[in-house]
């Protein structure tokens, strides 16, 4: 069968479509035909020999698959033939994929690949940071170019948030923050101390909940806008530099800092969280921002439209179409 491999560390072009062995299904695992991948920024990293020091080579990314099951789940959750997606440990770029049967979910027919796939990496990450959201609380996003920041504005809006704002690093990434139900849009000039354009911006607010995919200045800025007791997540260092937290500030304030990987799979169920966020969908309540399709032989274009970060929205590829 096709796959998109890594031989080598480095940029776009080093992505080469190859002849590789058939994936071969093991205990508590369900083979599918992939009809189309996700591609998310942690593909970038994996290409990069930076994800969480996943470094070993030949590699194939992609954490994401929507396709056909080729055999049914013991437990009745889907059938051989349901249309599917699933959340991989990898290995998604490709024609076939062996995937975990606990995170195989049945695609409804309202749900387009796209859609499909826009809701498992970036939707079960959204729903999860806004887990313990309470209605009446305020939140402070980052990264307004985010799928999971698009997705995470809806879902406070449902859950009754009182204020949801967004840091943004630009103009149309700004707009389309605002789009979705933010209320305001913090956006930083450039220059100058990045903390305190950020708190002259927020003109006092303070907020219940502050979530952050960049680091470095920007959860600092963040971290200073929570009011006592409140709490942070972090679910990505998309800025490249961790923050340096200063435990003293988090002791005098009472202040909570926590992180978010969907790797660690206990305690949550990715069937009830998807089933949740399909229903959203399909009652036009949470709208997915969708970008272009290429196919897998251009994965080398689709990661650079992801690496542009300009939230073109989620890109997929088309692995019908090598």
């Amino acid at each position: 069968m096709l796959a998109v491999c890594v031989n080598e560390f480095g940029g776009p072009e080093v992505l080469s479509l190859e002849e590789v062995p058939e994936p071969v299904a093991g205990r508590d695992q369900a083979l599918i035909e992939v009809e189309s991948a996700g591609v998310n920024y942690g593909d970038i990293l994996v290409r990069r020999g930076e994800y969480f020091g996943r470094r070993a080579l030949p590699v194939i990314p992609g954490w994401e698959v929507v396709g056909t099951a080729m055999s049914a789940d013991p437990g009745g959750a889907f059938s051989a033939g349901d249309r599917v997606v699933a959340l991989l440990d990898g290995n998604g770029y490709a024609e076939r994929v062996a995937a975990p049967a606990r995170d195989v979910v049945r695609v409804p027919d309202h749900a387009s690949d796209q859609v499909a796939l826009a809701m498992v990496i970036q939707g079960a990450t959204a729903w999860r940071l806004l887990e313990n959201f309470a209605p009446g609380q305020s939140v402070l996003v980052s990264g307004a170019g985010s799928g999971v920041t698009h997705l995470m504005i809806q879902l406070a809006r449902i859950r009754g948030a009182s204020e949801v704002a967004v840091v943004s690093s630009g103009e149309e990434k700004s707009d389309r923050a605002l789009e979705l139900g933010a209320d305001l849009v913090v956006q930083p000039r450039g220059d100058g101390n990045l903390k305190e354009q950020v708190a002259e911006e927020l003109d006092g607010r303070r907020f219940d909940l502050a979530i952050d995919m960049v680091g470095g200045e920007t959860l600092q800025a963040m971290l200073r806008a929570l009011r006592p007791g409140g709490r942070a997540v972090i679910y990505g260092v998309a800025g490249g530099e961790p923050a340096k937290v200063n435990t003293g500030a988090l002791l005098k304030n009472g202040l909570t800092v926590s992180g978010l990987w969907l790797g660690h799979s206990e305690g949550w169920s990715l069937r009830e969280i998807m089933t949740g966020l399909f229903e959203l969908v399909e009652a036009g309540q949470l709208t997915p921002t969708l970008g272009p399709v290429f196919p897998l032989a251009r994965a080398d274009d689709a990661h650079r439209a992801v690496e542009a970060r300009t939230g073109v929205g989620k890109v997929v590829l088309d692995c019908r179409n090598p």
